[in-house]
């Protein structure tokens, strides 16, 4: 049985889509104990992308090769001029896949008796455009996993990911101008620790008390929890566009705001028999912020890409630590970095690996790092496709008539 009941402060989406829709109904957002949240961020991407949208006829049908590249954390570049340049007009990109693994021992030497099963899906979409000097990139990232093994006799989530940004950008030279961001980090579903046999819970509760429990599961999060919102506002330079190469880095003031309130994160301490858990809080920081994205293609056919990212927020100010917590502002500097890969095997099957290393010393005082490899059969449209293969060249008319050259 479970040993923790979920409270009743999940996020719903009606309040997400009211929150971010504040700025621009004129309203100021109030959050975390009445602190004004950064959100003139959001409206400055709204405004400035009706501005651009009005440029466009609105996005066309998904077409086999377009457009731009995207950086969010994606494992396909996007295709696009050989020179660099930034093709105009509305470039939609989509890859969806799934993944599934049965195996069942019965009696054999070397092995759990009973079945195991894992599955799992993906999507990957973005929505670019191109209008002058106006760029406008929008991405979502969607996955979750589950497995069910002999030890568990049931379904434990063993993935879970949600990624939302929108970033605006003006070319006041082709490689240089101001940019507004904003991007969203959440979970979709509830997260439980779950065990093949029964522990003992020792959680650190936010009021310096502690409660044990004993059982072999333990409810940690609410579905949309913790949800981070990212706004950023500065300058971007691109120095390198090429095909095996798009290099952008972007400083500027940063925010980020964590949603929570009420749940748990494992801090287990090795040395001790029992498993340590930590009770988090929401939190806030606003600073310097400094970003720098790596992506292309290894090949001209472009079924082998890659992207690479490091992002560091050097914090101003930040929401108040608990009592006793002495750490200055330097120790509380947030870290993401991202490395991923991706090897389009055939056109319905894939190849990819995705590292990911955050340390938000706000929420957890240690990295978060995950590692996935994954074997995904798949279908690819717009620029998540891979480029059609070039037709090969006619013969020369010497060729044709059989008199080709000595």
């Amino acid at each position: 049985p479970s040993v923790r009941a979920r409270g009743a402060s999940g996020w719903s989406g009606t309040w997400l889509v009211g929150y971010l829709a504040q700025p621009a109904l004129g309203w100021q957002p109030m959050g975390m104990g009445g602190r004004p949240v950064l959100c003139f961020v959001v409206g400055a991407i709204s405004l400035m992308g009706s501005n651009v949208a009005s440029a466009g006829d609105g996005p066309p049908d998904v077409v086999q090769d377009a457009g731009s590249a995207v950086q969010q954390s994606q494992t396909e570049a996007a295709s696009k001029p050989d020179e660099g340049g930034r093709e105009q007009g509305w470039v939609p990109g989509l890859a969806i896949g799934a993944s599934f693994n049965l195996l069942d021992s019965r009696a054999v030497v070397g092995q759990q008796d009973g079945t195991t099963v894992t599955l799992g899906g993906a999507v990957d979409g973005s929505l670019e455009l191109n209008a002058g000097i106006h760029e406008w990139r929008n991405t979502l990232s969607a996955s979750a996993a589950t497995a069910r093994t002999p030890l568990t006799e049931e379904f434990v989530k063993t993935g879970d990911g949600l990624s939302v940004e929108t970033i605006y950008l003006v070319h006041v030279i082709e490689v240089f101008g101001p940019f507004a961001r904003l991007a969203m980090d959440t979970q979709m579903f509830a997260a439980s620790d779950v065990r093949a046999t029964a522990v003992d819970y020792v959680v650190s509760n936010l009021d310096g008390t502690t409660s044990e429990f004993t059982g072999r599961r333990l409810a940690l999060t609410e579905p949309f929890q913790p949800l981070t919102l990212k706004e950023s506002l500065g300058v971007f330079v691109q120095p390198v566009r090429r095909l095996e190469l798009e290099l952008e880095a972007r400083g500027g003031l940063g925010a980020q705001e964590t949603f929570a309130e009420g749940g748990l994160a494992i801090t287990d301490d090795e040395a001790t028999a029992a498993l340590e858990v930590s009770e988090v809080d929401d939190n806030f920081q606003v600073g310097a912020e400094l970003v720098i994205n790596a992506w292309g293609f290894v090949d001209e056919a472009k079924r082998i890409s890659y992207s690479a990212g490091f992002g560091v927020l050097f914090p101003f100010v930040t929401s108040a630590l608990p009592d006793g917590d002495e750490r200055n502002l330097g120790q509380l500097t947030s870290v993401e970095a991202k490395l991923g890969l991706n090897v389009k095997l055939f056109d319905w099957a894939s190849l990819g690996y995705r590292l990911e290393a955050a340390r938000m010393p706000l929420l957890v005082d240690d990295w978060q790092v995950s590692n996935n490899l994954l074997l995904t059969l798949s279908a690819a449209f717009g620029s998540k496709a891979p480029a059609p293969p070039k037709p090969s060249s006619p013969p020369s008319s010497a060729e044709a008539e059989g008199g080709g050259a000595p």
